[in-house]
């Protein structure tokens, strides 16, 4: 609070942020005196003066035609706004411009007569050498506010990215732009802009050989029985798998169909997508897709769905971590069919040998430690010879070898128990009928279909599978 004369108080807000007056009527005067005191209050201060005062102390955002009349007008006890700050502008965040789609998804688009269409999948960013792919956008900078005695607020800068980049891909022009050294597929690992070259082949046969490629695999027509494909990236086949083997790290995509003569026919880090799956043994870390499955055993992380007209799941097992989903389960020949949601029916064996190992490797830690201690102590009192040094340096490493083993085992009994808790939520989905013979378990809980229905949904509750609507 300023007092500029005897009856005009200066007052700043505590942020600093707004300026009022306040011009104070002297009640001590008879009305007479008061009124002669309103003609002549600023002929003894001149209202030039009392403004310059004012803004000796107000320096930013003064209202001064606003002053100036609350001056002239003499409107007495009343708190009159005359000044604002300016609020600071901040920064805003830099960002990576990227010039390929993100979030490409391997998914078919399904007709409106129920048939998929695996030609309009668009699948593969591939991308050329030179072509330019991630751009650095800086922060743009923002504005200082200020309070209206002039002091400064700053603003917030903001946040400059880190452009990352891995295999075949080049920074220029001082670490704004990423290129593409070599042409192939590009996408983001573990948030780096990498790019796999493309290897292209008519069929996988007896010309070509098997295939071991770092990077991504297109096979124009089929791979052929007994041939291998293996690959860091994307197979994609244009044809079928008819016998032949897949095994990579991203995605599958075989356009005809897999018969698999009951061997291993893919087993994928990726998710799969094909016409049909017959007599095959699948294995997928994701989501598996396809119009038919048959007499296969077909494990999915997370989900299998199987579209199209037919959406038809008959013989074998289908194994999901997540959700199974189909038009029709099983026949009217009640085929023996075997869906199950959750891990490994091995889960809970492994649990037991992991709880065996740890309780192992704890009893060894202990022993260990003992003797650690006892080496201390001796050599606490300058008792330890060459020979009990060598063996007290052995155990210290024995020690944290056996620290590293536990932590890894307890972690991974972790990650299995979290599996099979998870999968009690998971459901199977049934768009048509589902006929008897068809086995279903969830989590610990198995259920078998007896009569035929339609339109339903399994999943877990308190422990039972129950039946709901679709």
């Amino acid at each position: 609070m300023h007092k500029i004369s005897p009856n005009i108080m200066l007052e700043v807000s505590k942020d600093g942020m707004e300026a009022y007056i306040t011009l104070i009527e002297d009640e001590n005067l008879d009305a007479v005196k008061n009124k002669e005191n309103h003609m002549n209050n600023y002929k003894k201060v001149e209202i030039d003066e009392i403004i310059k005062e004012i803004k000796d102390i107000i320096t930013v955002g003064l209202k001064e035609d606003k002053l100036r009349q609350a001056l002239l007008d003499k409107d007495y006890n009343k708190k009159i706004r005359i000044a604002e700050g300016v609020l600071p502008i901040d920064g805003k965040d830099g960002y990576i411009k990227y010039f390929f789609d993100r979030e490409k998804k391997l998914t078919p688009k399904i007709l409106k007569d129920g048939t998929v269409d695996y030609r309009e999948l668009d699948s593969i960013n591939n991308v050329n050498k030179g072509e330019q792919l991630a751009e650095l956008v800086h922060p743009k900078e923002g504005k200082h506010g200020f309070k209206v005695t002039g002091e400064i607020i700053p603003y917030k800068k903001g946040k400059k990215p880190i452009l990352r980049y891995g295999k075949n891909v080049t920074l220029l022009e001082e670490g704004v732009f990423l290129v593409a050294e070599k042409s192939g597929l590009v996408g983001l690992n573990n948030g780096k802009v990498t790019i796999s070259e493309v290897f292209e082949v008519s069929n996988v046969d007896k010309k070509v050989g098997n295939i071991y490629f770092n990077g991504t695999v297109i096979v124009r027509k089929n791979i052929l029985n007994g041939y291998k494909v293996k690959a860091y990236g994307d197979v994609e086949v244009k044809g079928l798998v008819e016998g032949g083997c897949i095994q990579n790290t991203g995605d599958v995509l075989v356009k005809q169909g897999i018969q698999g003569y009951n061997r291993l026919a893919v087993r994928t880090k990726g998710s799969i997508i094909t016409k049909f799956i017959e007599n095959a043994k699948i294995e997928s870390d994701k989501n598996i897709t396809a119009e038919a499955i048959m007499h296969s055993n077909v494990i999915s992380g997370e989900n299998i769905v199987v579209i199209g007209k037919r959406g038809l799941i008959a013989g074998g097992i289908c194994r999901a971590g997540k959700e199974i989903r189909a038009k029709t389960i099983g026949s009217n020949m009640a085929t023996t069919t075997v869906l199950e949601i959750g891990g490994e029916p091995s889960d809970q064996n492994k649990i037991n040998s992991l709880k065996e190992s740890i309780d192992t490797v704890k009893d060894n830690l202990q022993k260990v430690i003992k003797s650690i201690n006892l080496l201390d102590n001796l050599k606490r009192v300058h008792e330890l010879d060459d020979e009990k040094l060598k063996m007290y340096v052995k155990l210290i490493k024995t020690r944290n070898s056996l620290t590293k083993k536990l932590n890894s085992l307890k972690q991974e009994e972790e990650l299995i128990n979290k599996n099979i808790k998870k999968s009690s939520k998971g459901k199977i989905k049934v768009a048509g009928t589902i006929y008897p013979g068809v086995k279903i378990t969830i989590g610990n809980s198995t259920y078998f279909v007896k009569d035929e229905m339609k339109r339903c949904t399994f999943y877990r509750d308190e422990g039972d599978i129950r039946v709901g609507p679709y």
